[in-house]
């Protein structure tokens, strides 16, 4: 079966199902919902609190209306059940005008907001009510009855068999292959939906720790370069600007032992905001170099990657620095000088990722915030260089579980001592009734030479988001506290624009710096004592937690301030778990408990069945057995054993290709 023989898609369907990732059948059938409208539930309106996401059986009371605001279309729906009213509001979507009239009766489901009267914006709408209802990823064109459409043809006429073992079903608890996908499309209830998830979790957990582990065992028989290490780390400590923890020195000892061995060095520093990654880097590169070797250090952000520039080109005095913002004149000569062999060390960003881009010896690849580079996009940089040794370092505190399966192909190092001197910052939940007597301390701060951050979510207004966007909030700090200068940063500003504000945020000139999360990696100015998230339901555990690490970099006891409205259930338990914990590692494991395991790799998620699919729900211990799993398919080798190796090969050949081209 091909996907043109499905009713209903033709050639226009058929590009826009493949940019989609989605080509063949089987690739439909791993498209996964990325959510679920539970009808199953009904909420009286009077119950509905705000912020909550609840489901409503309604009625209709009159015909659509229309209004603009701020040059947007907006439809407007009144409808009501026995216990209350309640507006629904779509934002430019114009057809929805006569898609409803009076007295029908519609299953509703949304975000409920009590502010200005009753309001869901941008409802999803089911007329036939009950159940459990999937919504895709989609685009423009693509329907979501049309995606419904052609996964249930397929599942009736063209599911594979399962690759599991029969054994492994019973020993693990785990449903068959085809009752698994059509529950996760087509759920029959919350319970059968948990356990499909459980399902294609474990098997695409298996796939990748078997893929990973066979990288792995391929890497370690190709030797790479043996670097001369003796006597480095000791010159090295003699100009280290700071006495390292011992946590430092242990991780450094590793890397040593790594880079003075003949197998290619693939090791992660991981440790919390703070704990001193970037010196083992330092000590990597000071290895490189010595032995005549080029480095390069990958950083997420031109801002990162221009710090990480200013701090090591105090060591390297053959130092360049390669990001996108630069002229094409800058770059063409960057290019030959890289490529010659002037550079030694070479910091820069996604940049570096070009075809572009050649080196005369690279022998060193260290990517920094790993967390926002995928595997693929490792395995792209060390191609550039004959099996260079690698150091990746994360300040995202990753659970062991979940570091087994992002980091199955790399040795770890942990830093888990922070520098002397370090105080554990203060988290504070602040109501909006609270908010202005919040920033009158914050000048109140600004008068003894302390500075604050300030973010929020947006840098526009936009309907449907209740709270103050980046301008709205300039504006209102602005007349509360006139006293104290304040700066904006935001993505869409220039490089040149943000350099020269973080400069004089650090230098003083500015107090308070309202901004988006571009701060939340790398920028390191010690004298912020203070963090204040406005919005703080609207972020993930990982984000705040980053947030927070921006500040409590210096020798005062510094502060972290959510202020939110009344949240949510879910939005509750990310503020609980950062008012209970400073511990990274603690909060990123109740972050995968809450969210599941995410997008792990530099391709997408799902559909081009080259991606990593599991679906948002992933546990730990899924995760563990996984893990078993693919050491059995290793350790006792059977014909089904290597039928399933082959099966994990097969799903990541583009992973496995560019790590060995």
């Amino acid at each position: 079966m091909e996907l043109s023989d499905l009713k209903g898609i033709g050639p226009k369907r058929l590009a826009l199902f493949s940019e989609l990732h989605i080509r063949t059948p089987e690739d439909l059938l791993h498209f996964y919902p990325r959510e679920y409208l539970d009808y199953s539930q009904i909420t009286e309106i009077k119950r509905a609190n705000d912020g909550e996401r609840v489901s409503l059986r309604v009625l209709v009371q009159a015909d659509p209306t229309v209004f603009y605001f701020k040059g947007k279309y907006i439809v407007s729906l009144r409808v009501a059940d026995p216990t209350g009213k309640v507006t629904l509001r779509w934002m430019n979507q114009p057809y929805r005008l006569n898609q409803f009239h009076a007295g029908e009766t519609l299953f509703v489901n949304g975000l409920v907001s009590r502010k200005r009267g009753t309001v869901i914006y941008n409802p999803q709408v089911n007329r036939s009510g009950g159940g459990i209802t999937p919504i895709y990823p989609s685009i423009k064109g693509l329907p979501q009855t049309v995606i419904h459409e052609a996964i249930e043809t397929v599942l009736d006429q063209s599911v594979p068999a399962d690759i599991l073992p029969p054994e492994w079903l019973d020993r693990y608890r785990l449903m068959a292959y085809r009752d698994a996908l059509r529950e996760i499309h087509f759920p029959t209830s919350s319970d059968s939906l948990y356990r499909a998830k459980r399902r294609l979790s474990f098997e695409e957990s298996f796939l990748y720790f078997a893929a990973i582990r066979s990288i792995k065992d391929e890497k370690n028989r190709r030797n790479g370069f043996r670097f001369y290490t003796e006597g480095v780390l000791s010159d090295f400590l003699r100009s280290a600007p700071f006495t390292p923890t011992e946590a430092q020195l242990r991780a450094m000892r590793e890397v040593a032992a790594d880079m003075g061995s003949d197998r290619s060095m693939n090791r992660l520093i991981q440790g919390d905001v703070g704990s001193g990654k970037t010196l083992v880097a330092e000590f990597a590169l000071e290895i490189a170099v010595s032995n005549h070797k080029q480095g390069v250090l990958l950083a997420p952000t031109e801002l990162l990657a221009e710090q990480h520039y200013n701090t090591l080109k105090k060591r390297f005095p053959d130092i360049c620095l390669y990001v996108g913002g630069m002229s094409k004149k800058e770059k063409e000569a960057l290019l030959r000088e890289i490529e010659t062999g002037k550079h030694n060390v070479i910091v820069g960003t996604h940049a570096l990722l070009t075809d572009a881009v050649h080196f005369a010896d690279l022998g060193l690849v260290v990517t920094d915030e790993q967390h926002r580079f995928g595997v693929m996009q490792r395995a792209k940089i060390e191609s550039k260089g004959i099996r260079p040794d690698v150091l990746v370092m994360s300040a995202t505190p990753i659970p062991r579980t979940l570091a087994l399966l992002i980091y199955a192909d790399l040795d770890l190092s942990l830093i888990d001592m922070m520098p002397p001197g370090r105080k554990p910052v203060k988290t504070h939940y602040v109501p909006q009734d609270k908010r202005r007597d919040l920033y009158r301390h914050l000048a109140a701060g600004a008068e003894k030479s302390e500075r604050a951050y300030v973010v929020c979510p947006l840098i526009e207004p936009t309907e449907g988001y209740e709270g103050l966007s980046l301008e709205e909030l300039y504006a209102e700090i602005k007349a509360l506290i006139p006293e104290c200068s304040i700066g904006i940063l935001h993505g869409q500003m220039k490089d040149q624009e943000k350099r020269a504000t973080m400069e004089a945020f650090r230098d003083g000139q500015i107090s308070v710096l309202i901004s988006t999360t571009v701060v939340e990696v790398g920028v390191d100015v010690p004298e912020a004592t203070s963090m204040v998230i406005e919005g703080a339901d609207h972020f993930g555990l990982a984000t705040l937690h980053q947030l927070r690490g921006r500040v409590g970099r210096g020798e005062k006891q510094s502060h972290c301030y959510l202020l939110a409205k009344k949240p949510g259930d879910l939005s509750r338990q990310r503020i609980e778990a950062m008012l209970e914990s400073t511990d990274g590692f603690k909060i990123a494991q109740t972050d995968l408990e809450m969210r599941g395991s995410g997008d792990l790799f530099g391709v997408r998620q799902s559909g081009d069945g080259e991606g990593l699919g599991i679906p948002a729900g992933t546990t730990a211990e899924i995760i563990e057995l996984a893990s078993a799993a693919a050491n059995e398919v290793f350790s006792l080798p059977t014909v089904q054993h290597n039928a399933l190796l082959q099966e994990a090969n097969n799903r990541y050949r583009q992973l496995k290709e560019i790590t060995y081209n």
